[in-house]
């Protein structure tokens, strides 16, 4: 019984073995015609498989190998390599796919962050420009103010020049009205005698 044992193994262990994946292994089991069915055994809940079906998997029967016969070894090796070639010519063209699609999103990325700056930067343009608009008249009004404030402060000391002149005036005529005042009375009552 041990020895029936010990030809038994895992899928994963029999995908290893063939040199195959363990998708691979399932896929033919899974396929209502399989040969491979025969060589299944279930131990509990674990599928096994009997190592004697790795021949369906191999290129030729592994016990009809000669010793001149390296052909198997090199056609299975040649398989192999044809099998990492497609393998890495895909995974290259993924990449090289994926690298593209990442520099064209990283072009567009650009693009819509420089047409951003450029935006920003003509609203700043325009805001400087309203703000400069804005400084120049309040300049003016500060200039035009100014030139009122002077000719209120004109129009004031003339006034108060002028309220001067009157009081000075209107002092001499009283000096003057006050003897005239004195010597017209006498002057009144003299000629009234």
């Amino acid at each position: 019984m041990e020895q029936t044992e010990q030809q038994y193994v895992t899928i994963k262990e029999f995908a290893t073995l063939a040199n195959v994946t363990t998708q691979a292994v399932y896929k033919r089991l899974n396929q209502t015609d399989s040969s491979l069915n025969k060589f299944v055994k279930y131990n509990g809940k674990m599928k096994l498989i009997s190592k004697d079906a790795l021949e369906l998997f191999a290129d030729a029967p592994i016990n009809q190998q000669g010793e001149g016969d390296g052909i198997y070894e090199d056609l299975s090796l040649q398989a192999q390599t044809n099998l990492f070639s497609s393998y890495f010519d895909a995974t290259l063209k993924v990449l090289s796919e994926q690298i593209s699609s990442k520099d064209q999103q990283i072009k567009q990325l650009m693009d819509s962050n420089t047409d951003q700056h450029l935006k920003m930067q003509q609203q700043l343009e325009m805001k400087d420009k309203q703000l400069q608009e804005q400084l120049s008249a309040k300049d003016r009004q500060i200039a035009d103010l100014q030139k009122l404030l002077d000719q209120q402060q004109q129009l004031h000391r003339a006034e108060q020049e002028q309220f001067r002149l009157i009081a000075t005036d209107a002092n001499k005529e009283e000096k003057k009205g006050f003897f005239k005042r004195l010597f017209h009375k006498k002057d009144v009552e003299a000629s009234e005698a």
